[in-house]
């Protein structure tokens, strides 16, 4: 029987592209959280992380271990190996990247990738959490080309749980607190999403 305990620690990744925003997501989170952690700053002085960084924080429902893998191509062995034993992922997508003359919409070359990889890897929890919303001023019908495009890829790549948050991971919209900016947007923050998730038993704990 798989457990379900909401209370378990949970193991999550961050995933996405070259500067989709995975330092500002995490440091913004664990910040708003409360957690903020002492290494992380020096962390992001050094520049880009070649190999899995590993954090650990916790809130009044749950303990937390983060993946953070590199973005770049040539890292995705990385990203592997930090999905390998995740039990859920969050797929940061730059929306302000995407070209939404297109139709259908595509979507980046190593957003698809990713998404591969966690199927190959049985993930069983996708986060897609759509950042850089600011940029493109919140805009709800953008938003949902992005989550129709998604599903498309899902549905091709067999992915069963997948959801969806628009964020701005630099001003903290839907993080661990519910925007203002998105009213449109009935779901629950990332944070609530993540304390939600039940832990399964196919990944060695």
């Amino acid at each position: 029987m798989p457990n379900l305990n909401q209370h378990a620690p949970l193991r999550f990744i961050t995933a996405g592209s070259v500067d989709d925003g995975k330092s500002t997501l995490i440091g913004r989170l664990l910040y708003d959280s409360k957690a903020l952690l002492g290494d992380l700053e020096a962390e992001r002085e050094q520049g880009i992380t070649i190999d899995v960084a590993y954090r650990y924080f916790s809130t009044a429902r749950r303990k937390y271990i983060i993946a953070d893998t590199p973005g770049h191509e040539q890292y995705t062995r990385n990203m592997v190996t930090g999905a390998s034993t995740a039990h859920a992922a969050v797929l940061l997508l730059d929306a302000s990247q995407l070209d939404y003359r297109q139709t259908p919409l595509q979507l980046l070359p190593q957003t698809k990738r990713h998404s591969a990889i966690l199927h190959h890897l049985r993930c069983p929890h996708i986060i897609v959490a759509i950042n850089k919303m600011d940029l493109l001023d919140y805009d709800e019908t953008k938003y949902r080309a992005i989550v129709a495009a998604y599903d498309t890829l899902a549905a091709q790549l067999g992915l069963a749980d997948v959801h969806y948050i628009p964020i701005s991971a630099l001003n903290g919209d839907n993080l661990v607190h519910a925007s203002r900016h998105t009213p449109w947007y009935r779901g629950d923050t990332l944070l609530a999403t993540l304390e939600a998730l039940p832990v399964g038993d196919n990944i060695s704990d």
